[in-house]
C-alpha cells in the first residue's frame, strides 16, 4: 500500500512538473516601453547554387511546361531572401494579432509565399488562384507528419487553418509535385523572413540575453547569442556559405 502511495505521490509530482513548465512556457503580453530591435542582414559567400528548372507535369496550360525552383534567392550584395529568423527563448513581450491571417497562396503553380512566418495559435489563409485543382498538404517536423491535407477546386476561396505548433511546416501540393513552401512557426511575435536584400528587424524586443535561430530551407540552421540593450539595436549579420 505504501508502495502504492509513493508511486501515485511521484507521479503527481511530475504531472505537475510537466503542467508547470508548460505554462510557464506559454507567451505572455508585456509592456515593453524600453525595448531595443535586432536588426542586420543574412546573405550567401560566393556563388549560390542555381536553382533547378522544374519539370510541370500536368496542366501545362496553366503552370506552363517548365518553372525555375525559388531555393535560393540571392540579391545583387549577396542579400539572401527566404531565411526565418527567430528569437527561441523569450515568454515575455510585445503584443502581436493573435487573430491574424497568414496569407498562402497557390499562384501559378507555385507557392506565394516561399516562406512564410507566423506565431503559433495563429492562422493560414490558403487561398487557390489558379483555375486547376490544388491539394495543399501541411507537414509537422523533420518527420513530415502531416498536419492538414487541403483539397482547393475552387478559385480565391480561403481556407483557414490554425497553426497548433511551433517550428517548421513543410508544405506541398498532391497535385503538383513540384510546388514546395514553408511557414516558419513561432513562439512568440519575435519571428520574421529576411526581405529581398536579406535584410530584416526585430523590433521591441525586452532588453536580456537572447538564442536566434537562422533557418535557410536548404543551408540548414545557425543559433547566435544576441544581447538587447534599452533603446539600442543589436546587430546580427549572418553568411551561409555551400
Amino acid at each position: 500500500m505504501k508502495k502504492n502511495i509513493f508511486v501515485k505521490c511521484i507521479s503527481a509530482a511530475l504531472l505537475l512538473a510537466v503542467c508547470t513548465t508548460a505554462t510557464a512556457a506559454k507567451y505572455k503580453v508585456v509592456d515593453v516601453s524600453n525595448g531595443g530591435s535586432i536588426t542586420g542582414a543574412i546573405t550567401f559567400s560566393g556563388t549560390p547554387p542555381k536553382n533547378p528548372v522544374l519539370k510541370a507535369t500536368k496542366d501545362v496550360d496553366v503552370c506552363g511546361a517548365t518553372l525555375t525552383a525559388d531555393y535560393y534567392i540571392v540579391g545583387a550584395n549577396g542579400g539572401l531572401k527566404n531565411v526565418a529568423i527567430a528569437i527561441e527563448n523569450i515568454d515575455a513581450g510585445k503584443a502581436y494579432d493573435k487573430k491574424e491571417l497568414i496569407p498562402f497562396t497557390n499562384k501559378d503553380c507555385m507557392f506565394g509565399p516561399h516562406v512564410s512566418a507566423a506565431v503559433k495559435g495563429q492562422k493560414l489563409g490558403i487561398v487557390s488562384e489558379d483555375p486547376v485543382l490544388h491539394n495543399t498538404h501541411l507537414y509537422s517536423g523533420a518527420k513530415l507528419k502531416t498536419m492538414y491535407n487541403i483539397a482547393l477546386p475552387l478559385q480565391n476561396k480561403v481556407i483557414k487553418k490554425k497553426l497548433k505548433k511551433s517550428g517548421v511546416v513543410t508544405v506541398k501540393c498532391d497535385a503538383h509535385e513540384w510546388m514546395l513552401g514553408y511557414v516558419y512557426v513561432g513562439t512568440s511575435p519575435y519571428v520574421t523572413v529576411s526581405a529581398d536584400d536579406g535584410s530584416f528587424t526585430i523590433s521591441d524586443v525586452p532588453p536580456g540575453s537572447y538564442k536566434v535561430t537562422i533557418w535557410h530551407e536548404k543551408l540548414g540552421t545557425v543559433s547566435k547569442d544576441v544581447t538587447v540593450t534599452a533603446g539600442a539595436a543589436a546587430k546580427l549579420d549572418h553568411a551561409f556559405s555551400k
